[in-house]
């Protein structure tokens, strides 16, 4: 009998994944993960039925956040556990950044039409349906769906990528600036996935500004990553968190399967005495 595991890095369609929070606690009991993250890209939308649907299946529910972070040429990403979601400063803090993806998504649209990519914006509201958060994922699966490419990487690398042809820079915070907002409303700051965009040194960095752990296992760090970054948290006293970064299988999809990722229940429950120590 495998011991219970947590995957606490996940997403669904409130952001860019593509099952429901409901469809994706299901999955998750199905597939025999005790407790599930769900860091749904700049919102806490699909919190709620998460939590009804997690109570349900006898899941327990880690809520989080993903946030886009830029400081120079680094793109870091940064998960929040444990807000203060219902907070309405937290929520009009947030509104921002999701305007922000929205109008980034159209100014995409609109190039690709000028590249001769004949997808309307209509159809990738369509895709988002209920999505808080809008991005590239949307607008990459109205590219596949005319047939102008065979997968999300040749999407990405002809024309949406960062510095293709229509790509559009969002407006990101940076990441002390959301290691603050996470601080703020009580949460607690992880940097997301450091060995695809960051290193130890950067890490130790932003220690200084209060980050607070480390994802050491995901889905794309191989296993010298994940010695790399559990020696690191040991060094500096991070917690230690993990995940697939499941969004929902695509053809071409580059990220992990739900549950491919385990999570020692210990790590949680570090997170967890972390998080109650700050209320």
């Amino acid at each position: 009998m495998q011991e219970p595991f947590a995957d606490l890095h996940t997403h669904t369609t409130a952001s860019d994944g593509k099952l429901t929070p409901t469809e994706l606690i299901r999955l998750a009991s199905a597939r025999g993960v005790h407790t599930l993250g769900i860091a749904d890209h700049d919102t806490f939308h699909g919190l709620r039925e998460a939590q009804k649907a997690a109570a349900e299946a006898g899941i327990e529910l880690v809520p989080g956040i993903e946030l886009s972070c830029q400081e120079g040429d680094r793109d870091i990403h940064l998960l929040g556990y444990y807000l203060d979601f219902d907070h309405p400063d937290l929520e009009e803090r947030l509104s921002f950044f999701r305007n922000e993806r929205f109008h980034r998504a159209r100014k995409m649209v609109e190039k690709l039409r000028e590249l001769g990519i004949d997808i309307s914006w209509e159809r990738v509201l369509e895709i988002a349906g209920d999505a808080q958060s809008i991005g590239r994922p949307h607008v990459a699966q109205a590219i596949l769906e005319k047939g102008y490419a065979s997968s999300w990487d040749e999407i990405f690398e002809k024309w949406i990528g960062d510095h293709a042809p229509a790509y559009v820079p969002k407006a990101k915070m940076t990441p002390q600036e959301a290691i603050q907002l996470v601080l703020d409303f009580g949460g607690i700051p992880v940097i997301a996935h450091p060995a695809l965009n960051a290193d130890p040194d950067y890490v130790r960095h932003l220690t200084k500004y209060g980050l607070r752990g480390v994802e050491v296992l995901h889905s794309r760090h191989d296993e010298e990553a994940v010695q790399t970054y559990r020696h690191l948290a040991e060094e500096l006293g991070l917690l230690m968190t993990g995940g697939s970064d499941f969004h929902g299988i695509r053809e071409g999809d580059e990220h992990g399967d739900l549950g491919s990722v385990r999570v020692p229940l210990a790590w949680v429950e570090a997170l967890k005495r972390a998080a109650h120590a700050l209320q």
